[in-house]
């Protein structure tokens, strides 16, 4: 009874853990993935386009029902903001994403994509 115990405590303490690692493995999944779809001749706009695709309508239904009351009022600076959220965070970063992953492995793209919290520290550091 006591190991049990000692045991789930355990695997609660060691989620975070395996979460991460869990994560880790779809994104190497999804490098080799799209690398075999790129090397099939796809369209690498319209991979992007299929990304967004469902990431839109995946999100869009949790949007609606668990943040309906929690939304600021569109002004024109709310629009211009999340024009140019979707334009340098999500298209711009995409199309370079997917056209190295054109150019080079899914090993350095994979190598490449876990650098990316370093370099964004070093441009804060040195735009402060």
């Amino acid at each position: 009874m006591e190991s049990g115990r000692r045991m789930c405590n355990g695997l609660h303490a060691a989620k975070p853990a395996i979460l991460m690692a869990l994560v880790q493995s779809v994104y190497a999944g999804v490098n080799v993935l799209y690398k075999l779809a790129v090397n099939d001749g796809m369209n690498l706009m319209i991979l992007i386009a299929f990304r967004f695709l469902f990431a839109s309508l995946f999100m869009l239904p949790l949007a609606f029902f668990l943040e309906r009351n929690k939304r600021p009022k569109m002004t024109w600076s709310v629009l211009f903001y999340g024009f140019l959220c979707g334009l340098f965070g999500g298209t711009l970063s995409q199309n370079l994403y997917v056209q190295s992953l054109a150019m080079t492995s899914a090993t350095f793209v994979s190598a490449m994509q876990n650098l990316s919290p370093a370099i964004t520290f070093l441009l804060a550091l040195s735009f402060r």
